[in-house]
């Protein structure tokens, strides 16, 4: 019988992920625990990283937890029986899609005010748009720095498609909807009904 194909770890995703920002930056393991203490936080295992260490790490090195845990495979073992694509993994870990099918209605239902407030949602695009100009324009200033010509190529196209939106409508096009167009008018709709029938049947004095 085949092995079954292993994907790393979620743990050994971070691991990854950490050790290369550590080298690109030139701290080493025991520089990184200098800043977590002067930043107030001692980890309880060092040999092994836990929830609020990934979390502290973070903050001291000026990143995202999530950055630390979105892999460079194609995908993540997250257990043994689930196994998770790393662009599905990064949107999942977003709060922006459930992570299987069937996961669809408890998803959903655990979706905070900052999910389905119109201003907030529109804040949290607007912080989108900051981060992914920002990242674009030192992704570029870098690679030219670098001089790599096919880095440069590459995202002139990804700025390019940035400025003028043609990247955002194709997505629009491509990204299937959780719900169907008029389901949500047509809740609208009944949550309408619904109270006027409370108003109406409302005891009068």
């Amino acid at each position: 019988m085949a092995e079954e194909e292993r994907h790393p770890s979620i743990e050994e995703v971070f691991n990854a992920n950490l050790d290369a920002l550590l080298q690109e930056r030139d701290i080493e393991h025991r520089d990184l625990l200098d800043l977590l203490e002067q930043a107030g936080y001692t980890p309880d295992t060092p040999a092994t990283v836990l929830l609020n260490d990934a979390v502290a790490i973070a903050a001291v090195l000026g990143v995202s937890p999530l950055q630390l845990l979105i892999p460079e495979a194609d995908s993540t073992d997250l257990t043994p029986a689930i196994a998770a694509e790393a662009r599905s993994l990064s949107l999942w870990l977003r709060g922006l899609r459930p992570l299987r099918e069937q996961d669809f209605a408890s998803f959903h239902r655990q979706a905070g005010i900052d999910d389905i407030d119109a201003e907030l949602v529109a804040e949290h695009w607007v912080w989108s748009e900051r981060v992914r100009t920002a990242a674009l324009t030192i992704a570029l200033n870098d690679a030219v720095e670098a001089g790599d010509l096919e880095a440069v190529k590459q995202l002139t196209v990804i700025a390019a498609s940035h400025v003028n939106q043609t990247a955002l409508e194709q997505a629009d096009r491509r990204v299937p909807r959780s719900v169907r167009n008029g389901e949500l008018q047509a809740a609208i709709t009944r949550a309408t009904r619904f109270r006027r029938q409370k108003v109406s049947r409302r005891p009068t004095d």
